[in-house]
């Protein structure tokens, strides 16, 4: 396949552009007629279209985290009301549950890599989000270990396109300054789910029926609400600018030249070998599936929290209540971190470092402190929940940082690869039989906030680096094209692109 150049300026610098598919962007303004070279708008319009975004899109995708979190966590809940009794789960069984889904999770990494490069993540999204909601459903009739590890298998299946779909949305309807926030908006709904989850199973919890178990009255109403949501997804979240009906056709034009500086386009479906080459020989690459392993490895306090809190002494009924403190937490910390990403350059690597020393004093606390002061006890599990703020931040940053289609699938799947690897391994380290303490179960999630700590500087140094490196090819490229706007939809990757600046 013969490559042809983007522009001529461009191909002094060895920006080239494969023969293939137009990325959404660019045929949207070819659609309208528009002069990239010389077409503006103001701040005003910026803000408008910002705010209709903000109300359509971010919503969806906020209440979408909610029920991916709740499914999770549906599990945790669980524990406590009678799964472990009804399917007669023993030693590491439950352990089990919780890694088996990561199994599945990371199965589906390569066929999602080829979805969402062939369809778009909206789409994607939505058929996934009814396909777990089935999964939930049959969890009801689960009564052996073997059953629920196939209804858990699938289910990691069917949520494996999530979170690389919405990396991808992100990036396609935010610009990279307002991107953390964002980012930081919908992530947080996982702190509200677990208040919900907790109010609700504080409820469900009180429901006793004949032949029905106060946990499978969770399974069914979440699932329910589930199908409902993934129907009203395939209505509501646009695939493209141009499909968004809450904008008129000027605004789409804007909502598109509003991402053109992230020089990351928005969706093309024409898969690149020369970028997946550039992916897997990105040492970006392999730094982002350290970000994705050590940001999850303090995970399993979300599935075994319930058991943790028990284990203080309280009831049920109080573990339920107690564990929503620590979703508001997240809540707080992950509104206020992100707003200062977006006020303040260059700050985000900071602020995951900032996020995780909060994090591993909680998880020191937890280890350490006497088990006869509770309060102590409380405090370290609450302030462990500073970290997904830090994860989601470094979703941000690889969102950012990682331009041409292909090569964002390719990254994404080292991201999730990352992601899964540090989902199975962390449910074993919380073993039953170092119950109440568990020591080692804890102890992995300092390794993990101290790991995230390394990693994140690590690439930061580097980033810096790149960009000090290219600054000469930047400056000529930027008096080539002597400030016209014809960039940003060639899909070219960071690499290729003499006018792409790394964000840290």
């Amino acid at each position: 396949m013969e490559p042809f150049h983007a522009t001529p300026s461009a191909s002094e610098f060895g920006t080239t552009k494969y023969v293939g598919d137009t990325d959404v962007g660019l045929k949207i303004l070819e659609g309208h007629g528009v002069d990239q070279a010389t077409y503006v708008f103001d701040s005003a319009m910026r803000k408008r279209i910002l705010r209709k975004i903000d109300l359509r899109v971010l919503p969806i995708l906020t209440f979408t985290t909610v029920f991916g979190f709740l499914d999770k966590q549906t599990l945790n809940y669980a524990s406590i009301f009678g799964i472990i009794k009804d399917a007669n789960l023993v030693g590491t069984q439950y352990s089990w549950l919780g890694s088996i889904y990561y199994f599945g999770y990371l199965t589906m990494q390569p066929l999602a890599a080829f979805l969402l490069q062939r369809f778009t993540p909206a789409r994607c999204l939505s058929v996934a989000i009814m396909v777990w909601a089935v999964n939930l459903f049959l969890t009801v009739v689960c009564n052996t270990f073997a059953k629920l590890m196939a209804v858990r298998f699938f289910l990691g299946v069917a949520e494996g396109i999530v979170v690389p779909s919405f990396i991808l949305i992100s990036s396609a309807w935010y610009a990279r300054q307002d991107q953390p926030l964002r980012v930081g908006v919908w992530f947080s709904a996982n702190g509200l789910a677990q208040i919900i989850g907790g109010l609700g199973s504080f409820g469900l919890g009180r429901i006793h029926v004949d032949g029905i178990s106060p946990w499978k009255w969770l399974y069914l109403i979440i699932a329910a609400l589930t199908i409902f949501w993934s129907l009203f997804l395939i209505w509501a979240l646009p695939t493209s600018q141009a499909t968004a009906q809450f904008l008129t056709d000027e605004e789409k034009v804007a909502a598109v030249e509003m991402v053109r500086d992230n020089n990351t386009g928005i969706h093309n479906r024409t898969f690149q070998k020369e970028q997946l080459k550039e992916a897997l020989l990105d040492p970006k690459s392999y730094i982002f599936f350290w970000f994705a392993f050590f940001g999850n490895l303090p995970n399993s306090v979300s599935t075994f929290g319930s058991l943790v809190i028990s284990n203080f002494g309280f009831t049920s009924l109080q573990t339920t209540l107690l564990g929503m403190p620590n979703g508001a937490f997240e809540i707080i910390v992950m509104v206020a971190v992100t707003w200062f990403c977006i006020r303040f350059q260059n700050i985000r690597c900071y602020c995951v470092v900032f996020v995780n020393v909060i994090s591993l004093v909680g998880g020191i606390m937890l280890f350490s402190a006497p088990f006869s002061n509770k309060a102590a006890l409380l405090v370290g599990y609450y302030l462990i929940f500073a970290w997904p703020t830090g994860y989601a931040i470094s979703l941000s940053i690889i969102g950012s940082n990682t331009a041409g289609h292909t090569k964002k699938v390719v990254t994404n799947v080292f991201t999730l690869a990352g992601f899964c690897s540090s989902n199975i391994i962390a449910p074993q380290f919380f073993k039953t039989n170092q119950k109440p303490r568990y020591p080692l179960g804890i102890g992995s999630t300092i390794f993990g906030f101290a790991g995230m700590i390394f990693t994140i500087m690590v690439f930061r140094f580097y980033v810096v680096w790149l960009n000090k490196k290219r600054a000469p090819m930047r400056e000529q490229a930027l008096a080539a094209f002597e400030g016209r706007r014809e960039q940003g939809f060639e899909d070219l990757t960071d690499r290729e692109n003499p006018l792409f600046l790394y964000v840290y």
